[in-house]
């Protein structure tokens, strides 16, 4: 008797479980996706450890006489900054599946995921230098890179690959390794000073890693390849940037934030070192293959 009725009391527990989770399926139903980042998503990254100890309120610039609304302007543009960075970790891992879906070396596998851990680091030291700056975690909002599929034909493929590493790393990452290696040297923050020191070595071994995988793109796609890279447009100026005059002027290079000659300066001389090597790739690149 007894175990007739605990058969039928699990068995009735059961059908309700089963009600209850049909149920807040369908409540679910009409919610956004769960894929885009909560308000609070960032708290963490701005955790990561500085070179002078952890992180308080007015830790950084205590010393300088900054006023209240540089101070708010320097730790909001040091967010951007972050979510720059934290927008390129998901363009370095989709650029390492990129490479293992064309077969590509396993170094250039390596070095994609290489990168990606480098622009993690990134995104939680400029995140801590903000709240370092001001006190406060990292502001609200969601920082999403964009999705994209390789055209079908490996040919095609190549040749989309090799212009947007051109574009999105050994430019990109190649004028980053210039700006913040002259802002390092010109900040009054140790701590400041730092992070830029160490932002500039890994964006200069991202720019190193890009011109590796467009050197082998255009090995194994040969011509097509060397016409996209050959009829690649390169800006010949730095997109604008939404922060204050002073520091458009230059007023806030000593706290890190690149003025717009010295961004404009670097972006230049690297598009031109770039031209230049993408001009010695294609040469340099067999004669099969540019045929082919």
């Amino acid at each position: 008797m007894r175990s007739a009725v605990l058969a039928a009391t699990l068995t009735a527990l059961g059908f309700l479980t089963a009600l209850f989770a049909v149920a807040a399926r369908l409540r679910g139903r009409g919610r956004p996706p769960r894929d885009l980042p909560a308000p609070a998503s960032f708290a963490r990254w701005s955790a990561a450890g500085l070179s002078d100890g952890p992180t308080s309120r007015r830790w950084l610039l205590g010393d300088d006489g900054v006023d209240e609304a540089t101070r708010v302007g320097l730790a909001t543009a040091w967010q951007e900054a972050a979510r720059s960075a934290h927008r390129t970790v998901a363009v370095s891992t989709r650029r390492a599946l990129d490479l293992v879906t064309l077969a590509a070396p396993p170094e250039l596998v390596a070095s994609a995921h290489e990168d990606a851990l480098g622009r993690i680091r990134r995104a939680k030291v400029c995140f801590a230098l903000a709240r370092g700056i001001d006190g406060r975690g990292p502001l609200p909002g969601a920082s999403i890179a964009p999705r994209r599929a390789l055209p079908g034909p490996r040919s095609a493929a190549l040749a989309c690959l090799a212009r947007e590493v051109v574009v999105e790393s050994a430019l990109a990452d190649g004028v980053a390794a210039c700006v913040n290696a002259k802002l390092a040297r010109r900040t009054t923050d140790p701590s400041i000073r730092a992070a830029l020191a160490e932002i500039a070595a890994a964006e200069a071994r991202h720019a190193s890693h890009a011109w590796e995988i467009v050197a082998w793109c255009l090995a194994e796609g040969g011509a097509p390849v060397a016409h996209a890279l050959a009829t690649l447009v390169l800006q010949p100026d730095p997109p604008p940037r939404d922060v204050p005059r002073e520091a458009l002027d230059g007023g806030w290079e000593r706290w890190g934030i690149a003025g717009a000659a010295l961004e404009r300066q670097e972006h230049r001389r690297v598009i031109h070192a770039a031209a230049r090597q993408l001009g010695a790739i294609v040469r340099e690149a067999p004669e099969s293959k540019l045929a082919a």
